[in-house]
């Protein structure tokens, strides 16, 4: 009797619920036939393929597919049954040069003997970067329309669980399927989320760790992944490990930068050719008035326009629902980004400075682009490097990429008598050069700095006081001496760039040799360093 009235006790009963509910809940979370991954588009190997057209339920556009007759199969299948438009490149405007790149992917699925004749195979996998809102996921979506072979999308948080061993299990059982519709593209948003840089900490993030080594042999190992392409996608470049950005994993990198001005116009028409819009709205205007905004804040520039001209019950999109909806955008977003013309006009004169001393000086050439846009410095390595990525340079061409780096503040002295803040990054990367000439290279004549020590102990970099401090300081100053000199001495042509980037915002290499070297006239002779 005592026994039974203690049973029935509230506080044991809801005990009791509780821990047979916490069971239920862990097994059901670790069913093997519960996971995240989505699969676009049917291939020669999709195990639903035989069953779909069969049925009443044929029309549905998401069904269930099975693994081997086995029951229910992690994947969900989505068909391309005519319901939803699919996405292509021609949906994709102010991208450009990443559309080129990817169009040897489309090109190799389409015709892979062409390519196979000459030795060629598909890149194993391709890296989007750039910052948010500036279409990695659309160009992703819009390679899947183009290429009409089976395509995974999976979040690369769905891997992360705190459970032992389910990320990895997680990673072999997407690939398992991936490689049955080989060939096939797997999109792995947000990679940064499994594929951090690794630490030595054994007692640290042993889960983690296991999920992204899961992920490295699934790429590269003994056996490899034939025939599937992985497609990633990060806001967070610097963070990914080496070991995934290495050749025959990520073998191309594509920076998704924020649009220029005539990129910015044409995702604004794009937009806008959905539109009832009148033709007294002037999208150039528009285009050069937007400089630094995301490909989607412009396209919520459209939207917000057709919004207001909605309540106003307008039949057409006029320019003053395009001028509210500009200020309504830019008041919800960080107006910081758009650029007034003054700073603008700074900016182009800095990026002028680096860019002229890129081409007058020996030993550093031009990047493919320059910008004022966007800086592409993603992996901790300046645009203004050496192009040539040589492993043996001497000391004439260390100071060379010196004054180079120091070109955008002399640039800004030179013309307005004062730098600004867009010289950190120079700055920074000119004081790690310096750092590693004087205390590691001993070109300044130190030699008992040379050899292995921690760089981040004790003092700050460059300072006076540390190691080779003084050193640091006077190839710096000297490199700017000789910035500000040589751009003096060429100010007619620093004007000329300057403008240039003021005008169009985006100058290539081949249009900034042209600038410096006139039509009918001669380059400037090259300065030694």
């Amino acid at each position: 009797m005592f026994i039974a009235s203690s049973l029935i006790r509230p506080d044991v009963v809801g005990g009791a619920v509780l821990i047979i509910g916490s069971v239920i809940v862990a097994l059901r979370m670790t069913r093997p036939s519960r996971n995240p991954f989505k699969l676009r588009g049917g291939g020669k190997g999709d195990p639903n393929a035989t069953n779909a057209k069969a049925g009443p339920s044929s029309g549905s556009r998401m069904r269930a597919a099975t693994a081997g007759g086995s029951g229910e199969s992690p994947f969900q299948v989505d068909k391309a049954d005519g319901e939803t438009r699919t996405v292509t490149f021609a949906d994709v405007a102010g991208l450009d040069e990443a559309k080129a790149e990817l169009r040897d992917v489309t090109e190799f699925l389409s015709s892979p003997e062409r390519f196979q004749n000459l030795g060629a195979v598909l890149p194993r996998g391709i890296l989007l970067y750039g910052m948010p809102g500036c279409g990695k996921t659309l160009l992703a979506r819009a390679l899947a329309g183009e290429t009409g072979v089976p395509f995974y999308f999976v979040s690369a948080t769905s891997f992360v669980e705190k459970f032992v061993g389910l990320g990895a299990a997680r990673v072999r059982q997407l690939f398992e399927h991936a490689k049955r519709d080989a060939p096939c593209i797997v999109f792995v948003d947000e990679l940064d989320a499994i594929g951090r840089h690794r630490n030595a900490d054994v007692s640290g993030e042993r889960e983690f760790d296991n999920t992204l080594n899961q992920l490295l042999v699934e790429l590269d190992g003994f056996l490899g992944a034939s025939g599937v392409l992985i497609l990633g996608a990060t806001n967070r470049p610097e963070l990914i490990d080496p070991a995934l950005l290495r050749p025959g994993r990520f073998d191309r990198r594509i920076r998704i930068d924020r649009p220029d001005r005539d990129a910015r116009e044409k995702i604004l028409q794009l937009h806008a050719g959905t539109r009832p819009v009148s033709r007294r709205v002037d999208w150039a205007d528009i285009a050069a008035s937007t400089a630094g905004l995301t490909a989607a804040e412009l396209a919520s520039i459209v939207n917000e326009a057709a919004l207001l001209a909605a309540r106003r019950h307008r039949e057409r999109v006029g320019p003053d629902d395009v001028d509210e909806a500009m200020s309504r955008v830019l008041a919800g977003t960080h107006t910081a980004k758009l650029m007034g013309e003054d700073e603008k006009q700074l900016v182009s004169v800095h990026e002028a400075g680096h860019a002229l001393l890129s081409v007058l000086l020996r030993g550093v050439n031009p990047p493919s682009r320059i910008s004022i846009v966007s800086r592409a410095n993603a992996f901790g390595r300046s645009p203004w490097n050496s192009a040539d990525d040589k492993e043996v340079l001497t000391k004439r061409e260390l100071m060379a990429q010196l004054i180079v780096l120091m070109g955008g503040r002399a640039a800004e002295m030179n013309m307005f008598g004062q730098p600004s803040t867009r010289s950190e990054d120079d700055i920074e990367n000119a004081a790690t050069l310096s750092r590693r000439m004087v205390e590691k290279l001993a070109m300044t004549g130190r030699f008992e700095l040379a050899g292995d020590k921690d760089d981040s102990g004790g003092k700050p970099r460059g300072a006076e006081d540390s190691a080779g401090g003084k050193e640091i300081r006077e190839l710096l100053v000297r490199a700017e001496q000789a910035a500000r000199t040589i751009l003096k001495d060429n100010e007619k042509d620093l004007s000329r760039v300057a403008q240039e980037l003021f005008e169009r915002e985006t100058l290539t290499a081949a249009e900034l040799q042209d600038l410096v070297r006139p039509a009918g006239g001669t380059q400037a002779a090259p300065y030694g360093a």
